[in-house]
Formats: C-alpha cells, sequence, structure tokens
C-alpha cells in the first residue's frame, strides 16, 4: 500500500497569510466609519477650496491691489524680449530680484535679470535671503555691494523665513535689526522685511519690528493673511 504524501509546509503558510489578510480587511471594512470618526477629533481639516481663493477671487477682494512677481535664479534663463508682463488678464506691475544669501551668496542670475527688467514698464526691487547661522554684518554689507538700488526703485527687502540653530531668538532679533539699520543708513529709506504668517507671530511680533513694511508670504488656501499691517501679500 503506497504512503501517502504530507502535505507541504508551505502549503500552511500561504493558507495563514490568506486567512490573515481576509480577517485584517474584513475588521477593516467593519470598522472603518468608527476609525474615520475616531481619528477625526484629533485631526483638521484643510478648508474647501472655493473659487475666493482662486487668483481673480484675491484680486476681487482687494481690488485697489497691484501685481508684482520675485524672481531668482531658480526662474532659470528669462527671455525677457518675449516675455508677456500679464497674468491671466492682470498686469504685472513690480519685480523683486533675489540678489544675494547669507554672508557671502549671490544669486547666480542677479545680474542679468536686473538689467534684463531695466527697459521694461515694470518698478525693480532687490531682497536679501537672510541666514539666520550667519554674521548679520557680513550679510548687511554683501547686499549692500551688489545691489545698486537709486532712486525709483523699490525699497530693498529682507527676506527671513527659518529660526536659528546656534542661538537664541532674542540674538536672531538684534541680528535682524543690525542688518535692518546698516541697510536703511546706506540707501536712506527704510527697508522691508519678508516672512512667513508663523514666522512674523512667532519672532517679529511686538519685538520692535512695527516701523517696517511687511510684505508676508503665504502658501496656504487662506482669503487673506493673518499677519496684521501687511503691505505686500
Amino acid at each position: 500500500m503506497p504512503l501517502k504524501k504530507k502535505a507541504s509546509p508551505w502549503i500552511w503558510i500561504v493558507f495563514l497569510v490568506i486567512l490573515v489578510a481576509f480577517g485584517s480587511g474584513y475588521l477593516v471594512f467593519k470598522f472603518r466609519h468608527q476609525l474615520d470618526r475616531r481619528l477625526g477629533d484629533f485631526t483638521r481639516k484643510a478648508p474647501p477650496f472655493t473659487e475666493a481663493l482662486k487668483f481673480e477671487g484675491v484680486f476681487s477682494n482687494f481690488s485697489e491691489g497691484i501685481l508684482g512677481i520675485d524672481v531668482s535664479q531658480y526662474q532659470g534663463k528669462i527671455d525677457f524680449p518675449g516675455l508677456q508682463l500679464q497674468l491671466q488678464n492682470h498686469q504685472i506691475e513690480f519685480v523683486v530680484i533675489r540678489a544675494t544669501m547669507g554672508k557671502d551668496g549671490v544669486d547666480a542670475r542677479f545680474k542679468q535679470n536686473w538689467e534684463g527688467f531695466r527697459p521694461l514698464p515694470v518698478k525693480r526691487g532687490a531682497y536679501h535671503y537672510y541666514r539666520p547661522n550667519e554674521n548679520s554684518i557680513l550679510q548687511a554689507q554683501n547686499f549692500i555691494k551688489t545691489a545698486p538700488l537709486k532712486s525709483g526703485d523699490m525699497i530693498p527687502v529682507l527676506d527671513i523665513e527659518k529660526h536659528s540653530t546656534i542661538q537664541s531668538r532674542d540674538r536672531l532679533r538684534e541680528g535682524l535689526k543690525n542688518w535692518l539699520k546698516i541697510v536703511e543708513q546706506h540707501y536712506g529709506v527704510k527697508p522691508m522685511v519678508y516672512t512667513g504668517d508663523r514666522f512674523f507671530w512667532e519672532v517679529l511680533h511686538n519685538q520692535g519690528f512695527d516701523e517696517y513694511p511687511i510684505w508676508v508670504a503665504n502658501y496656504n488656501t487662506i482669503v487673506k493673511p493673518e499677519t496684521e499691517d501687511w503691505t505686500i501679500w
């Protein structure tokens, strides 16, 4: 009488995997709504994206606003002769060009962009990207020797978006104020500060920066920024 062949252990392993997968799927299906409800208590749903949040909606909320753009080396080589200074039926009236970064960084296309926009019917401006771990005096000097701002140009802009990893917020504020004072003394006009909503409230609000115009960056789907008394959004 022939011996019966024993079942391969792999058959039992495959069977157990299928059983576990089926059981998990069943539990997730059965308790899905309960899980969604409980997890929803600990998460914040994003606001619905409505027509008011679209490009045209911004102009309906700020009817007296004007449109501007900022450019840097990240936009690559710009075809200035073929450039259309218009976005969705709105004329571009000013451009802010990145000049410098930190104590020794210079935007690779600043000179080309600065000269390229010169003959075009837009106001030009220049901004400095502030590196919070670097010396504020050297950063101000870097901007001053790079950005040839003259009467008729937009006021200089300080771009600060990140916290320092090597100094306190108070020391960071001192450095920012130092940069602003040095640049103001050189150009004879108070610079503008570019920052985000959260950074404004955490670092700048009620800390002696109220005398400077604020350009607030906002990447959220909201109708307008939370930052107080902003000049540019």
